[in-house]
């Protein structure tokens, strides 16, 4: 996992860096204020929305630290460990929001989901 992880690194310094890859959509390099901006942009949060989804993503953050600081060597496991915290994040979020900010939080998922399967592409 640890090459995997700097390999992505280096194609981003090779390819503009960290920033082009923000700039791109690219959720895993974005900071939890970075991505909490997004949605309040996207979404239109309120105040006390950003801050409940700040605190969220912030969670989230140190819970992944913590899965890839554990080194467990069985990957599967790993990975079962994320999709759960990424479940459980989507899940979180989607209580802070309204009827229809979660529509919008929907289509932004499954774009996001088309886009991990290179099914659509930014332009």
């Amino acid at each position: 996992m640890r090459k995997f992880l700097m390999g992505l690194w280096i194609m981003a310094a090779i390819g503009g860096g960290t920033t082009s890859l923000l700039a791109q959509g690219g959720m895993m390099q974005a900071t939890p204020e970075q991505r909490a901006e997004r949605l309040k942009d996207s979404l239109s949060l309120s105040a006390d929305q950003f801050a409940r989804v700040l605190s969220i993503y912030q969670g989230t953050d140190q819970r992944r630290h913590d899965l890839f600081a554990s080194e467990s060597g069985d990957r599967q496991a790993r990975m079962a460990s994320m999709r759960s915290l990424m479940d459980s994040t989507d899940t979180r979020i989607d209580s802070v929001l309204t009827a229809d900010q979660k529509v919008k939080y929907e289509a932004m998922k499954k774009a996001r989901m088309e886009r991990a399967r290179g099914g659509a592409r930014r332009d």
